[in-house]
């Protein structure tokens, strides 16, 4: 499930992601589209051209959750919602919590190193630095860091050996 977990989202204090959403440009080649409604957000994640899943997230008073996963052969919801961050991070704060996804439980924790100060291609950020780990229930585990900046999204991951950065950001 490598990919499942690529956290395009933001941190901020009063508004957690860019109120009318936007496009996000990547240096892996993919591009994101984050369309909101309702209080609720899809974040489509597009290479070639084509649309190859759609993350359905909810905006609550403490923080984002992932509803569930929209993949080329149907949309799968996370029972319960995945708490995904926090809407007012600092240094330290931690979560864990499970769910079923396709007949098996996932798990998903995460926890706040620290704010720091980032270079990407799309510009100079303070970022909120986490340290996230997915483990499935059939042996599957995935470990990332990823910096988040308040009101934007992720500007940068690390996943095993590679580095993937925001090349630019177009709000709608």
């Amino acid at each position: 499930m490598r990919g499942l977990f690529l956290l395009f989202l933001a941190l901020a204090l009063a508004q957690p992601l860019p109120q009318k959403g936007g496009r996000y440009a990547y240096s892996d080649g993919t591009l994101q589209e984050l369309l909101p409604g309702g209080g609720e957000y899809r974040l489509r994640y597009i290479r070639g051209g084509e649309v190859f899943r759609e993350d359905r997230l909810r905006l609550a008073p403490e923080g984002v959750y992932l509803l569930g996963v929209g993949l080329l052969k149907g949309y799968f919801p996370f029972d319960p919602p995945l708490f995904l961050y926090p809407q007012s991070p600092y240094p330290g704060q931690a979560h864990s919590g499970s769910a079923r996804f396709q007949g098996q439980k996932v798990a998903l924790s995460w926890r706040v190193e620290g704010l720091e100060g980032l270079r990407v291609a799309a510009g100079a950020y303070n970022a909120w630095r986490l340290r996230l780990a997915y483990t499935t229930e059939k042996g599957g585990t995935e470990l990332k860091e990823v910096y988040l900046v308040p009101g934007l999204g992720v500007v940068a991951f690390r996943v095993g050996g590679s580095w993937v950065e925001l090349l630019r950001f177009s709000p709608f």
